[in-house]
C-alpha cells in the first residue's frame, strides 16, 4: 500500500510520460532549449527572494497550521497539481539567461506558436501536450490555451506582465517577466526581471532543462529541490558535513510549502536527484507520535545529487514509477 509521502499521482505522471516521449516531444523540447541558447552558461540562477523569505522576514510570520501560510514566496504560490506556470516561469528564466547578459532587462519576441517549423515558440520550449479534446477546439487552440492560462497566473501573482494590454487578440504575445520578487512595495508596476549576475542566486544546473527535468517532475517536487539547493548554499560548512535539513518552522515561515509539498522528498530520493544521510537517530525514533510532538525527532537530512542531472528525465522517472511500489 502507498503511504502518503509515496503517492505521486502515479497514473498522472504515466500519462504525462508517455505523452512527452510519443511523437518524441521530449526530443524536440530539448533541441529548443539548446537551440535558443546563444550564451554559452552552464547554469540558470534563480534569486532567492523568489523562493524563500529571509530569515528576518520569517521570524515576523506566525502560523501554525499548513493550511494558513500567509506569505508564500513566489515559488511556494505556484505550485499546482495541473498547470504549466511553474513549469513557464522557470523556462522563461532559462530562456532568458541564456540569451541576454547578466544585467540585462527581460526581453522577449519570442511567439508563443512559431510562424515556421524552422522557428521555436514557447509551446515547444514547454513541451505542451494538448490536454482532453474539446469539441470544435483544434490541438493548436487547446496548446495555446494551456500557456496562455499560465502566463495568466504568472501575471496574477506579480511575476509577469502583458505589454501589448488588453487587446484580446494578441495580449499573451511578448509577455515579459517582472522582478524575481513579483511586485514589491516602492518599485514601479512595470519594473522588469533583470539577470542575474555570476554567483547571484540558487544555481539551477543546464542538464536540469535540457535533460527534461523541469518537464517530468511535479511542481512540489521543484519547490523542494529548489529550496534544498538554496540551504545548501545558506549553509555551506554545515552541509559539507553532514548535510542539509529543513525544519518545520522553516519550511513554512521561509519558504511556504506544506507538509504535502515537503514529503515530495521521497520522489526526488526515488528519482536520485538527492539522498538521505546521517538519518540513524530519525530511524530510531520511527513514527513515535509523542515524540514528534515533543520535538525530539530529528528532520530528515539531504544532500544534493546532481549527477543524476546528466540522466535522462522521462527515462529515470519512468524507471521509478515502475519498480517503486511493485
Amino acid at each position: 500500500m502507498r503511504s502518503k509521502g509515496q503517492n505521486w499521482s502515479v497514473e498522472l505522471r504515466r500519462k504525462r510520460l508517455g505523452d512527452l516521449q510519443r511523437g518524441d516531444l521530449h526530443l524536440r523540447s530539448r533541441r529548443a532549449l539548446e537551440e535558443v541558447a546563444v550564451l554559452g552558461i552552464n547554469e540558470v540562477r534563480l534569486r532567492p527572494s523568489a523562493l524563500a523569505l529571509t530569515p528576518e522576514a520569517a521570524r515576523q510570520t506566525d502560523h501554525d497550521a499548513d493550511s494558513a501560510i500567509p506569505s508564500r514566496p513566489l515559488i511556494g504560490r505556484l505550485i499546482a497539481p495541473r498547470g504549466l506556470a511553474m513549469r513557464l516561469y522557470l523556462t522563461a528564466l532559462y530562456e532568458t539567461q541564456v540569451r541576454q547578459r547578466p544585467g540585462s532587462a527581460h526581453t522577449n519576441d519570442r511567439p508563443l506558436w512559431p510562424p515556421s517549423s524552422e522557428d521555436v515558440g514557447w509551446i515547444g520550449l514547454l513541451a505542451v501536450t494538448a490536454t482532453v479534446s474539446v469539441r470544435g477546439r483544434s490541438e493548436m487552440d487547446n496548446r495555446l490555451r494551456q500557456v496562455k492560462s499560465a502566463i495568466e497566473r504568472l501575471v496574477r501573482e506579480g511575476a509577469a506582465m502583458l505589454p501589448a494590454g488588453t487587446r484580446p487578440r494578441d495580449k499573451f504575445e511578448h509577455f515579459l517577466l517582472r522582478n524575481d520578487g513579483g511586485v514589491q512595495p516602492g518599485l514601479p508596476a512595470e519594473n522588469r526581471y533583470i539577470t542575474p549576475r555570476r554567483n547571484e542566486g540558487v544555481d539551477i544546473p543546464i542538464e536540469f532543462y535540457t535533460n527534461n527535468w523541469v518537464h517530468c517532475l511535479t511542481d512540489s517536487e521543484i519547490a523542494l529541490w529548489l529550496s534544498l539547493r538554496l540551504l545548501a548554499k545558506e549553509h555551506p560548512t554545515a552541509y559539507r558535513e553532514s548535510g542539509i535539513f529543513m525544519a518545520e518552522s522553516t519550511r513554512k515561515r521561509r519558504f511556504g510549502l506544506t507538509r504535502d509539498a515537503y514529503e515530495a522528498h521521497v520522489a526526488l530520493r526515488r528519482f536520485g536527484l538527492i539522498k538521505g544521510v546521517n538519518n540513524e537517530s530519525r530511524k530510531l525514533a520511527g513514527r513515535d507520535e509523542d515524540l514528534r510532538k515533543r520535538g525530539l525527532v530529528e528532520p530528515f537530512r539531504f544532500v544534493l545529487e546532481d549527477r543524476t542531472l546528466d540522466d535522462k528525465a522521462t527515462e529515470v522517472v519512468d524507471f521509478a514509477l515502475r519498480w517503486a511500489f511493485t
